[in-house]
């Protein structure tokens, strides 16, 4: 997949908070992802988008307000209701985890939990504990 559209080439990689989403994710897909984490949290402001544990893109919110012409979250005429189709979802939403040493504030977040597999610390390398 090519993420390149959610590049933000002036975004400063630390303070990012990582958005973990399997390989194979569409971008459509992890544009939603992002769009989850930044409507949720308002105390992020850069995101690193993680595909199959590696990053592809490194995001902010102004820059994608800017590149999308809209303020994130904001929906208008013609937007949809939000209604859902019968079936699996394809649609992702954000799970936080944060980091369980004491004093650490590592946080990540990911569109799906598998306990063998959780997101590791940035700060420390720990496992990280699953909040919301």
């Amino acid at each position: 997949m090519d993420y390149r559209m959610l590049v933000d080439p002036a975004a400063e990689a630390i303070g990012a908070v990582a958005v973990h989403v399997p390989e194979g994710t569409s971008v459509v897909a992890a544009a939603a992802l992002l769009e989850d984490v930044l409507l949720r949290f308002p105390g992020v402001e850069t995101v690193a988008l993680m595909v199959g544990g590696r990053r592809a893109a490194l995001a902010s919110r102004s820059f994608l307000t800017r590149a999308f012409g809209a303020p994130v979250g904001d929906k208008g005429t013609g937007d949809g209701d939000g209604a859902t189709l019968p079936g699996a979802s394809t649609r992702y939403v954000a799970l936080r985890y944060a980091c369980a040493e004491p004093g650490c504030a590592g946080e990540a977040y990911t569109a799906y939990h598998d306990d063998r597999f959780r997101p590791a610390c940035p700060l420390c390398g720990r496992p990280m504990e699953l909040v919301t």
